[in-house]
């Protein structure tokens, strides 16, 4: 059953958003700097941080790469350039030309960035900040030969981290760090890999992730992912994590969360046969099956826009593609049915940043596939405890009705959204998408 609920906006004094100081929105590719490749992302007191390779040229037709790159926002909108890293730096030669992938970890208080000298080995720096300024701390590779480190922690008591590294041509291998980050544990043993999608691989396949969700770690490269209960593995292929927007296999990125929803980061070469890269950011999702889901659909509709902003324009507004959420809601759904925020209940909210808005009249319209129990949904600017915009009753005997609100206050330009739900104790809702339509 699927429940229609509309609010009409009428009357609505607008003010224009400005925007002070340069500020590079939420875009695909999600910065302005070119040759952004290999990008891991990593999140540090409630900052994002992306740590990547940098192609040196558009017209390289091998890999020269001088140096790495690490940027942060707060928002998905604006990717400050806070650091350059260079082979200098490091045990690696000044003239260096093979800074290639890279990954930053967080313990006891120090930031470590682990690099590549291409494929002989992965050295270690170590700074009092996520961005640096980096020291190497040993002067020599942690581990070799092999290349393009991910640092992955555990769940464990102990918070047990490790690191994964090395291509095809060999194998992936993964090894128990210290608590140290320095310095490794064990013997580095090889990940067994099971199925077609790693057997059809090319030799050359490298630029591992890994990641764990409920109880499954799960081990990706290109656009393909295997999955095990076991961290060392045997690994068992699944699928593509999604297809389309060159998510082939070289399609090197990394999945990371922020405020509770999931994202993809991967970048593409921008012409064949050179070597120069570009780098995007989609939502993603983990559907019911356990099976990655990466939002090709959203792109498809809102590429040039990217993630974190919304146009109240858009035909649709999926509700999966919420900014922030309470920690009671779950996002629900099958790679080919599509996705839905359900267990929304008394004090549930949702939050949809940087919504803008370019027209003064607007029909709301929010499509539940089901409501039990009784209760309202108010729709706030700026905060949780904010302007309110509009206010409904949601009723499970009364699914049909049509709700109008009129006289409304709304911001013209940009403003964060809050869909805020109060309700019986029984009361509990799925949310499908919500539109405003033009008056």
């Amino acid at each position: 059953m699927k429940t229609f609920i509309n609010i009409t906006f009428h009357s609505i004094i607008l003010l224009v958003f400005c925007l002070i100081g340069k500020v590079a929105l939420a875009q695909n590719p999600i910065t302005t700097f070119k040759g952004i490749s290999d990008p891991h992302i990593r999140v540090f007191n409630d900052t994002i941080y992306l740590y990547s390779g940098h192609d040196a040229a558009p017209n390289d037709k091998t890999w020269v790469m001088k140096d790495w790159r690490v940027f942060a926002t707060t928002n998905l909108l604006d990717w400050k350039h806070l650091q350059t890293i260079t082979p200098k730096d490091n045990y690696m030669d000044d003239g260096s030309e093979d800074c290639w992938a890279s990954d930053a970890s967080a313990r006891n208080g120090n930031y470590y960035f682990y690099f590549s000298d291409r494929k002989r080995g992965i050295g270690v720096m170590k700074s009092k900040h996520p961005a640096g300024n980096f020291t190497d701390v040993l002067n020599k590779p942690l581990v070799s030969p092999l290349h393009d480190p991910t640092l992955f922690t555990d769940d464990d008591k102990n918070k047990t981290p490790y690191l994964i590294y090395g291509d095809k041509t060999d194998a992936y291998y993964i090894v128990k760090l210290n608590n140290d980050m320095i310095s490794t544990a064990e013997t580095p043993k090889p990940i067994e890999i099971k199925g077609d999608a790693w057997k059809d691989a090319p030799e050359w396949m490298d630029k591992n992730y890994l990641f764990k969700y409920k109880e499954l770690y799960y081990l990706s490269w290109g656009n393909q992912y295997a999955i095990s209960k076991n961290i060392y593995g045997p690994y068992e292929c699944v699928d593509a994590v999604g297809r389309g927007y060159k998510l082939g296999e070289f399609a090197h990125g990394s999945f990371f969360w922020w405020k509770g929803q999931f994202y993809h980061i991967w970048c593409y070469y921008i012409r064949d046969g050179y070597k120069f890269r570009e780098s995007i950011i989609s939502y993603c999702h983990i559907d019911d099956n356990g099976q990655i889901v990466t939002d090709t659909n959203f792109l498809d509709k809102h590429f040039s826009n990217g993630v974190g902003q919304y146009n109240a324009s858009w035909k649709k507004i999926e509700a999966e593609w919420y900014y922030e959420k309470s920690s009671n809601i779950k996002k629900r759904g099958l790679m080919n049915k599509g996705f839905r925020l359900t267990n929304i209940k008394d004090g549930s909210w949702i939050r949809y940043a940087e919504m803008l808005f370019e027209n003064e009249n607007y029909e709301f319209q929010l499509q539940l596939n089901s409501v039990r129990g009784k209760g309202y949904l108010e729709i706030r600017q700026g905060n949780l405890s904010g302007q309110i915009l509009g206010r409904i009753s949601i009723e499970s005997d009364n699914l049909q009705k049509k709700y109008i609100l009129n006289n409304i206050n709304c911001l013209k330009g940009k403003t964060d959204l809050y869909l805020t739900f109060k309700g019986t104790e029984d009361f509990n809702v799925e949310l499908d998408y919500f539109n405003f339509l033009r008056k």
